[in-house]
């Protein structure tokens, strides 16, 4: 629908009106409520539903058939969200009163509220709600040119649909009429936000407060102003005042929630995030705000079940979905990191990621198995391959998904591409440390560890910043490049001592580190017993925790040996000279190593 011209045809039958007042008599109807009923419309305009409706309904026990005050009971409704009850009614009283400013105002008072329901059908179609809304709007202002009440609404659905300019002149004609309109007010406000100017909005939002002391709507606002101000604290202190009068906002309970995290307070911010959900289910935003605070504090699994339900109310919420798949990635839950990740090959945001993510899958899931035989007859490999060389095709240059077709021709073994992919990533990356963690991780891929670890510490160099040192250290971890890890996490500490993130950093290094230890004790018993499966195993766990032990990749090879393994056992004894060049038993090792390699 063309509002422009809806807006145009309001105006001039406006003035067809204001020109004879009396060209609608034949229905005579007061064209709003009558003064009597000035008090009532107050308390519903300032939320005081309650005092309203009791007041109303003493009215109607009296006189059911008074109209003026059942236009206000159905106004009070459906501001109160009782929809279909507002709606059966005026689908009688409008039929039948078809020349009623106040119905029609209701009706399209309905169609905003609808707008942002739980019901998913409306939901689906907000823009046809917003218009309907403003054809009923035309439709009250039609039968009474002084209805402020109708233009402010009618403006706000203009606002809905992108238009400001009418809005905006909508809002002013509101004004006009009632000076001390606080809603038209607050909205004048939204679109000086909108267009970024913090002081106008405040002028607005202050002068609304001022003709409503108990507006919590302007009061939330102004929250907003002060977080965009960067004062935190008098933000809280508005949305405090706006949350007392009106506590069933979930915009306002997730703003607070919000503001907490700015001042580094989680767990107020978890309590109002939830109160936001509680108060509305199908805000999404309450449940990306949570999911973003569990996955800070690596609690992956709420993290993942606040973003599905969020990507539920949201199924094009195509960056949740991608946080799915990478957590289930990294939580080792395949399956799941294989479904999400698909789901978003083809868009064009997030092919390439989704591509590199399935890579990434299927390679961690053949480590996990130690067996990647069974990969190669897995037609779904074999399509992610072709995948990724359609990727990269279209974009040659990046060298994340030359990584990931290293990996994917390592399970298909297709060795013979591997080598031409990691020349390309060595003779391409610059000397950045984006590009040196891609080479290592290239490297580490092929099961060259020594390369791998030494390109690795090189990446420190290239960490200018302690941004830099702490996003290096988190890509090491995931590695279980603790080693490194640790150097980089250290590097940031001597630039900020008190940094929190680079100390809780070494403090998981170290739990990891021991709990390796403990693994590794079990694993050497094991050995000395002649459990060498039993050995293998428990130093895999070992290595789970702590992938740089040098004496872990040892006793692995020696269980390997033991067993007659001896591609097992070449290739922990080459980890672990990578990982220990300078091991006194050296020679020796290497010695075995040629002796196995020729047994293979």
């Amino acid at each position: 629908m063309n509002c422009k011209k809806l807006l145009t045809t309001s105006m001039i039958l406006t003035s067809c009106i204001l020109c004879a007042p009396h060209a609608f008599a034949a229905q005579p109807i007061k064209a709003q409520v009558s003064k009597s009923y000035t008090d009532i419309s107050r308390l519903i305009e300032y939320n005081n539903y309650e005092d309203a409706d009791a007041r109303l309904k003493e009215i109607l026990s009296k006189n059911p058939n008074d109209l003026d005050a059942k236009a206000l009971q159905l106004i009070s409704q459906a501001k109160q969200w009782k929809l279909a009850p507002t709606q059966a009614e005026l689908d009688r009283l409008i039929k039948q009163y078809p020349n009623n400013p106040t119905f029609h105002y209701a009706q399209g008072l309905v169609y905003l509220m609808r707008e942002t329901s739980s019901d998913v059908e409306y939901i689906k179609n907000i823009s046809n709600l917003s218009n309907a809304a403003i054809q009923e709007f035309v439709k009250a202002v039609e039968l009474d040119s002084t209805y402020y009440q109708a233009y402010n609404a009618m403006g706000v659905a203009t606002l809905k649909l992108g238009n400001r300019k009418d809005a905006q002149d909508l809002f002013k004609t509101a004004i006009k009429i009632n000076p001390q309109f606080a809603p038209a007010y607050d909205n004048l406000g939204n679109i000086a936000m909108l267009e970024g100017d913090l002081d106008q909005a405040e002028k607005y939002y202050l002068q609304s407060i001022k003709y409503n002391s108990h507006n919590p709507t302007s009061m939330y606002h102004m929250g907003q102003v002060e977080s965009r101000r960067g004062d935190y604290t008098k933000a809280l202190t508005w949305l405090n005042h706006s949350l007392h009068i009106n506590p069933n906002s979930s915009p306002g309970w997730n703003l607070q929630g919000e503001l907490y995290l700015k001042q580094g307070n989680q767990p107020a911010a978890i309590n109002s995030f939830k109160k936001a959900i509680y108060v509305k289910p199908e805000n999404s935003r309450p449940y990306i705000n949570l999911a973003g605070v569990y996955e800070r504090r690596s609690d992956h699994e709420f993290a993942m079940e606040e973003l599905k339900t969020a990507i539920i109310l949201n199924p094009n919420y195509k960056e949740g979905i991608y946080r799915v798949a990478n957590m289930s990635l990294e939580t080792k839950k395949y399956p799941q990191a294989l479904e999400y990740y698909s789901r978003l090959l083809g868009d064009a945001t997030y092919n390439n990621n989704a591509i590199i993510g399935l890579a990434n899958t299927y390679y961690e899931m053949a480590k996990d198995t130690a067996d990647s035989n069974k990969f190669t007859t897995n037609k779904d490999v074999y399509l992610a391959y072709d995948y990724v060389n359609e990727a990269i095709q279209r974009t040659p240059n990046d060298l994340k998904l030359h990584l990931a077709k290293i990996k994917l021709g390592k399970l298909t073994h297709q060795m013979e591409y591997t080598q031409d992919n990691l020349n390309y990533i060595i003779q391409s990356a610059s000397n950045s440390l984006m590009d040196t963690v891609i080479k290592g991780e290239a490297y580490l891929s092929l099961g060259r560890e020594r390369d791998a670890v030494y390109t690795f510490e090189n990446a420190i160099n290239f960490a200018t910043s302690v941004d830099d040192e702490l996003y290096l250290a988190e890509i090491l971890v995931q590695h279980k490049q603790f080693r490194t890890a640790r150097k980089a996490l250290q590097k940031a500490l001597m630039s900020d001592p008190d940094n929190r993130i680079a100390e809780n950093g070494i403090h998981y290094i170290d739990l990891c580190e021991m709990k390796s230890n403990e693994f590794f004790e079990i694993a050497l018993r094991q050995y000395k017993e002649g459990n060498y499966a039993s050995t293998i195993e428990y130093c895999n766990r070992a290595i789970d925790f702590y992938h740089n032990a040098p004496s872990i990749a040892k006793l692995k090879a020696q269980a390997y040996e033991a067993e007659g393994n001896y591609e097992g056992a070449v290739k922990y004894y080459t980890q672990y000279l990578a990982l220990a060049p300078n091991a006194s038993d050296k020679a020796a090792v290497e010695q075995r190593i040629q002796v196995f390699r020729q047994k293979m």
